[in-house]
């Protein structure tokens, strides 16, 4: 997918998918090339614990995120805007981490119209135009030496006529595997195997490819049509196929489909309850169309070459419904299953967060399904308190009167890289709960349900700040009695999350040395605790993420692997 992209300080409109002007001599003064990887210096006042682009480029969708099983790293790449002669951008920018905590950006892994890995590089015609958002997955045999499991790339490559004659619709889809996976911990060499293009005359946007119970691999793409390889081998043989096109998948950018993920923690047994009558929705659909959407519901893959069946859940068709995940300001989020520490297995979602000055990649999210609340949950990965300092900030029992703001006493400077988290006792009248942060907020108009019989209700939650209002409807059970809000803030925008991830705001606000925090509700209220801690940056150098210990094992269980790092 690439929508319209952002150039210097200007933002993206949620339109349609277009292909920008030439960049190809925005590099440092000349012409972009895997020698020149330069936009200019690195943004000031920019965002310190969100992936950003660290060399003055502009940026869009998360690409590929992907753990390594070989070596245990974590790779995300993105849509940088840059782009090699004679193409227009963007191509595939990469990060890496081996903890989800300290990253360090790579030289360009995946480049328009060149394959990087031989030097002087080898010309890709098919793909000369741009590298457009893909999917990276793990397939059997693509490991070092064709043995075990190993990250494969599949990518949108964008084509024209002129070099490619064979270019009818402007896109084809290839895939770029590790040049030398042994000895290249950190993946930064890419190759694109000479029978590429794996398939011509595509549209762009290929999802993150599922396994079918028969072997068979499959992926959608933007114009709902399936492909699909007959085992491992052929994946790696680069042999798909086209399967149909599923009416069931509706036309959108940055799709994804995956299994339903694990149970909300604390809400274990409302999963099981259902799983053990059967009842529960297969399958998460993921589109991007004016926001990002997902729905629920039950996939039946049918046999190989046949397109299969997604349909609603008897007993679940309200989860089926597309439900916004998060706001305007997030898009074209891209997912994948990683490890935790102790091995078990979570899905982790990433959006392109809209903000200033050239886009940024959102905090990783581990979605889950609350059964309870019958809604997908996307709450912070705990590696995040990693990069907590020592609480800024911390109280207990705080008794807010009516409608006078608590002013947090923080240090200059402070708040504007922070993370705030409150639990809130719910009030028992209606009351107007608020988090400002600067000229920014964020507010709850809380009202007790007026149906005792109900298992849940919807209050709205409203993030707003000089330039953007954005409101969501967060579902509070009857049982539950407080209120969690939690707020990352990083210099140019916020993410705000609710109960956990049961709702979630993304929005950018003007914050400085000044921007303080304050807390307030229209009716008497008691805050259970309250913390604000100061955020350490993430970035580090690919040397010191070559030093660190593997953090996490591989989550393919019971595939035969050789562990080199």
């Amino acid at each position: 997918m690439m929508k319209k992209v952002l150039l210097g300080t200007l933002f993206a409109t949620s339109s349609a998918a277009v292909v920008r002007g030439p960049s190809n001599a925005q590099c440092m003064g000349s012409p972009c090339s895997p020698s020149n990887q330069a936009c200019g210096k690195a943004f000031e006042n920019a965002p310190a614990f969100h992936l950003m682009d660290q060399r003055g480029c502009g940026e869009n969708d998360p690409n590929g995120p992907v753990f390594d099983p070989v070596h245990g790293v974590i790779h995300h790449f993105f849509q940088d805007h840059l782009a090699a002669d004679p193409g227009v951008g963007a191509i595939y920018g990469h990060f890496v981490s081996k903890d989800f905590v300290h990253w360090a950006q790579l030289p360009v892994a995946i480049w328009n119209g060149l394959d990087t890995s031989v030097s002087p590089p080898r010309v890709t015609k098919y793909d000369n135009q741009a590298i457009y958002t893909g999917s990276a997955f793990v397939v059997d045999g693509a490991g070092p030496g064709g043995k075990g499991p190993g990250v494969v790339n599949l990518y949108p490559g964008l084509c024209n006529k002129k070099d490619w004659p064979g270019c009818d619709t402007g896109t084809v889809f290839a895939q770029a595997v590790p040049a030398d996976y042994a000895n290249d911990e950190l993946l930064t060499n890419w190759t694109k195997p000479s029978y590429n293009p794996v398939m011509e005359n595509t549209q762009r946007d290929p999802s993150s490819p599922w396994k079918t119970a028969s072997g068979e691999w499959r992926f959608r793409s933007y114009d709902s049509k399936v492909y699909g390889a007959a085992s491992d081998a052929d994946v790696v043989a680069g042999k798909w196929y086209l399967i149909g096109q599923n009416p069931d998948f509706r036309t959108c950018e940055c799709p994804s489909f995956y299994p339903l993920p694990a149970a909300t923690p604390g809400f274990e047994a409302a999963y099981q309850q259902a799983a053990v009558q059967g009842a529960l929705p297969t399958h998460v659909h993921k589109t991007s169309c004016g926001g990002d959407w997902w729905q629920l519901g039950t996939y039946e893959e049918g046999a190989p070459k046949t397109l299969g069946h997604f349909h609603s859940t008897p007993g679940w068709e309200d989860v089926f419904v597309q439900k916004r995940i998060d706001t305007d300001s997030f898009y074209a989020s891209k997912d994948n299953e990683y490890p935790a520490k102790n091995g078990e297995k979570r899905r982790i979602n990433w959006g392109w967060a809209m903000v200033p000055p050239g886009s940024a990649q959102s905090l990783p999210r581990v979605i889950t399904f609350n059964a309870a609340a019958r809604c997908l949950e996307q709450a912070p990965i705990e590696e995040l308190e990693s990069l907590r300092g020592p609480a800024a900030f911390s109280q207990t029992g705080v008794k807010l009167a009516a409608g006078l703001p608590m002013y947090l006493n923080l240090a200059l400077g402070l708040a504007k890289q922070s993370e705030f988290v409150a639990t809130i006792e719910l009030p028992m009248e209606p009351a107007s709960i608020r988090v400002s942060i600067g000229v920014s907020n964020c507010t709850i108009d809380y009202a007790p349900s007026a149906n005792s019989a109900a298992a849940f209700y919807e209050v709205p939650v409203t993030c707003a700040s000089n330039t953007q209002n954005f409101t969501q409807s967060l579902r509070l059970l009857a049982s539950e009695k407080t209120l969690e809000i939690r707020i990352f803030i990083d210099w140019t925008f916020m993410e705000a999350f609710f109960q956990k991830g049961r709702a979630t705001l993304t929005f950018h606000g003007a914050l400085d040395d000044l921007t303080g925090i304050s807390v307030a509700s229209s009716a008497a209220a008691t805050v259970q605790s309250m913390s604000v801690y100061p955020m350490k940056s993430i970035w580090t150098s690919p040397e010191e993420v070559r030093k660190m210990p593997r953090v996490y094992p591989s989550p393919h269980q019971g595939s035969t692997i050789e562990v080199f790092a």
